[in-house]
């Protein structure tokens, strides 16, 4: 079998896993309650996510530079930003969430010659960085949510060890990286606090001022799913994993899935900017001397 067969039959599996995940959540909720909480939401606290929403891409967009710039890359501010929400845009079109990095590393790398592999790094290491910021959130928010199969004090200890995993991982595997592990992960933490006030705010928008904390700790613990390559872009995986995790700590599911879905348009919405720079290459008319 071919790698351009394996490709598309891998695509169209997790179509069919997407497809069916969100089947089966549409059997476990009652849409109509979803629609209402939908028509009724605030669009002031809507707005507000929206904008938190679009400052974390920013944010992200810093990180990415940092990596970028760790493999010899070197790329303005502006030009960064075009190149990152350029691949927001191709994530929104492309089977999994590796859609829009690897047009980045194409870019950068025919634009400036410092290796694919290295440009692959840069991506890899963004998405640990962000994973491992994702994980102490989780924790923190898990210690403030209901009272739910806690597990001790010991649970705490979760936080500097995943820190110790994702530098000996940089270590081992990503050497290059590891002088600027800090920065990635402070860039990581810092988007993804922004990323937990904007749910807040769609959780304010549908009117929901209680049980703030649990429904933030299932909206990061969701997040960790989307990270399995099963889906088409993590799409079926979240609404899934929210539907799960609300029966467990007793939440509302309509509102869980509303919330999911919520905080994805918006970002969708964020993302669709990315599409100018489909028909004006970032690279093209950049003076590259002075880059």
């Amino acid at each position: 079998m071919s790698e351009k067969v394996k490709k598309v039959v891998g695509n169209l599996l997790k179509l069919t896993v997407s497809v069916g995940a969100i089947w089966w959540v549409l059997s476990k909720i009652e849409l109509k309650e979803v629609i209402i909480l939908f028509s009724t939401a605030n669009y002031w606290y809507l707005a507000v996510s929206f904008v938190l929403i679009a400052i974390s891409f920013v944010l992200s967009g810093f990180r990415q530079n940092l990596s970028f710039r760790s493999t010899g890359a070197h790329i303005s501010p502006i030009l960064n930003l075009k190149l990152f929400w350029l691949g927001l845009f191709y994530n929104l079109f492309l089977p999994s969430g590796i859609g829009g990095d690897g047009v980045k590393v194409y870019l950068v790398n025919k634009y400036r010659q410092n290796g694919v592999k290295k440009n692959i790094g840069a991506m890899l290491v963004n998405r640990i960085a962000g994973l491992v910021a994702i994980g102490m959130i989780t924790i923190f928010l898990y210690y403030f949510a209901g009272d739910e199969f806690k597990i001790g004090w010991y649970g705490w200890l979760c936080v500097p060890a995943l820190y110790a995993f994702y530098y000996f991982v940089l270590k081992i595997f990503l050497k290059s990286f590891v002088p600027i592990h800090a920065g990635l992960f402070a860039w990581s933490l810092l988007l993804q606090l922004v990323q937990l006030v904007a749910a807040m705010f769609i959780l304010y928008s549908f009117n929901q001022f209680t049980n703030v904390t649990e429904y933030l700790f299932v909206f990061f613990l969701s997040a960790i799913a989307t990270a399995l390559p099963i889906t088409v872009g993590g799409v079926g995986a979240r609404e899934m994993a929210f539907v799960l995790l609300a029966n467990v700590l007793h939440l509302d599911k309509e509102l869980a899935v509303a919330l999911s879905v919520m905080f994805y348009i918006l970002s969708a919405i964020s993302s669709l900017g990315g599409i100018y720079w489909v028909f004006f290459p970032p690279f093209r008319k950049e003076n590259l001397e002075h880059l």
